[in-house]
């Protein structure tokens, strides 16, 4: 959107008397002290279509929307409005809906300071609570108040009616041949709504995790064929996630501060920190890597934005910077629906866009299953690739207190690949003790538990030649010592 536009806003709110609290892609939050009100700001993209020329065009344009609530009274307040603005789509009817039903707040209350302050899974459940409210042409609040007493405690006999609607409710989307899991999980969400609003429940176990529409890793030949046929950004973002297993909502969170230190330095694999606040339970930090192919694109695409294109204007990358952005003028980062809209249009190209029901099965998921199959397969022991994926088990404090080196060890052992490479002499040394019956990767790990930070590719070389030296010399010595033994009995 012209920034132009939204500055000019500013001034005029501003104008008014009302204070900027915070503002953020296509909307802005104001204090209205004087009148005791907050009032939040929409900018709400529509496409029109216009006649140009004597041809029907297709334009995007922007309404301004005003929404006012009462003034918060507490700091938190203030976090929770903008909060739920940053999780819904920047729709009036949406913003609305969230902001103006003191029940649904009391949701993202819940997803704010207890779950995981995941954005996504706000809105959705909000999503669910909006069609079982448009369902019942009553709002949440409505629907809550007619499952208590006059005093605001809970009425069984209503909480009771209740869950039967709620059933009744789920029969119908069963009836449109939704998915048991997609069931399971909206009767999840419509129960979690009720219970941070002091109701429960109980509804009929009827609904299972099936596997109706199940997603598969793809192989190594798909993804392949995937980054051939990719623009440079999302053959980046392929790579790393295929060699990563990063969430992809981790990756689309990822600053370039985060990969800056290796890709600089030009050490392979790239390690990247993970922070808490970035996963998406908030659990722990972890640490994960991305191979010399994510690497060596990753680079070619930060350097495309710095020298700019057609699309984007030349981009000063600091650490802040998105590690991937969209092409508007102005830096934003990528959302998840941009990613998966290209990720459609490469499975269609690919010839890859077959369905299991009314879903892919490939998705942009899947190349975590990549990760996790192609590790396995490697040799990776479970609990590492665990950690490297983000997932918090009882090994978690043992294999964090090993360090990022020796888990670069470990992850470079592997030798995860997408494309073939010709056999370097690295390759032909590691063929030969692996032939002798022994580990190539145990002689890289006694360089790291020995101090050493990073290793070349000559110094593996030498590793594994010095490795070799030492078996033809015991096997030298050996055969020497059984002749002696034989002279001395002759």
């Amino acid at each position: 959107m012209n920034e132009a536009i939204e500055r000019l806003e500013q001034k005029h709110m501003e104008a008014r008397g009302l204070v900027l609290v915070t503002k953020g892609d296509r909307f802005a939050i104001y204090d209205d002290a004087k009148a005791g009100l907050a009032v939040v700001q929409i900018f709400e993209r529509k496409i029109k279509e216009i006649n140009q020329g004597g041809k029907r065009r297709r334009k995007k344009v922007y309404e301004l929307h005003n929404i006012e609530l009462e003034r918060p009274e507490r700091k938190l307040q203030w976090k929770l409005i903008e909060f739920a603005v940053k999780s819904m789509p920047k729709k009036k009817e949406f913003i609305s809906f969230a902001l103006k039903n003191r029940s649904v707040m009391a949701l993202v209350e819940h997803f704010y300071r207890y779950r995981s302050r995941s954005q996504a899974s706000t809105r959705v459940y909000i999503g669910s609570i909006k069609r079982f409210s448009d369902y019942l042409k009553k709002t949440p609040d409505e629907i809550i108040a007619s499952c208590l007493y006059k005093d605001g405690t809970p009425n069984p006999k209503k909480v009771h009616k209740m869950s039967k609607i709620i059933d009744q409710y789920l029969g119908e989307l069963e009836a449109e041949e939704l998915a048991p899991g997609t069931l399971l999980m909206e009767s999840a969400r419509l129960k979690t709504f009720f219970k941070v609003n002091g109701i429960q429940i109980t509804l009929p176990a009827r609904y299972t995790l099936r596997g109706k529409y199940e997603d598969k890793a793809p192989t190594l030949e798909e993804v392949r064929e995937l980054v051939k046929l990719a623009p440079l950004r999302e053959k980046a973002l392929i790579l790393m996630l295929a060699t990563s297993g990063l969430r992809i909502s981790t990756l689309l969170s990822l600053k370039y501060r985060h990969v800056k230190e290796d890709l600089e330095a030009g050490r392979t694999p790239v390690h990247i920190h993970i922070e808490a606040e970035i996963t998406k339970g908030k659990y722990a930090d972890y640490d994960t890597f991305i191979n010399e192919e994510a690497a060596h694109y990753l680079k070619l695409y930060l350097e495309e934005r710095k020298r700019g294109t057609r699309r984007i204007p030349p981009e000063k990358i600091t650490d802040e910077s998105p590690l991937f952005r969209t092409y508007s003028k102005r830096v934003k980062p990528l959302s998840y629906e941009q990613v998966k809209h290209q990720w459609y249009k490469l499975l269609k190209k690919a010839g890859l866009d077959e369905k299991n029901g009314k879903f892919y099965k490939l998705r942009i998921h899947s190349l975590r299953k990549f990760f996790r199959t192609q590790l396995t397969a490697l040799g990776v022991p479970t609990d590492y690739i665990e950690y490297m994926m983000g997932h918090k088990r009882d090994t978690y404090n043992k294999i964090e207190t090993k360090g990022v080196e020796f888990l670069r060890a470990i992850y470079a052992s592997a030798n995860l690949r997408i494309f073939p490479r010709e056999k370097t002499l690295a390759d032909v040394l590691k063929e030969i003790i692996r032939a002798r019956g022994e580990d190539p990767a145990k002689y890289l790990k006694e360089e790291v538990m020995s101090g050493k930070t990073t290793i070349s590719e000559q110094e593996e070389t030498e590793i594994y030649a010095r490795a070799i030296w030492e078996m033809l010399r015991r096997d030298l010595l050996e055969n020497l010592s059984g002749e002696l033994k034989t002279d001395d009995q002759d």
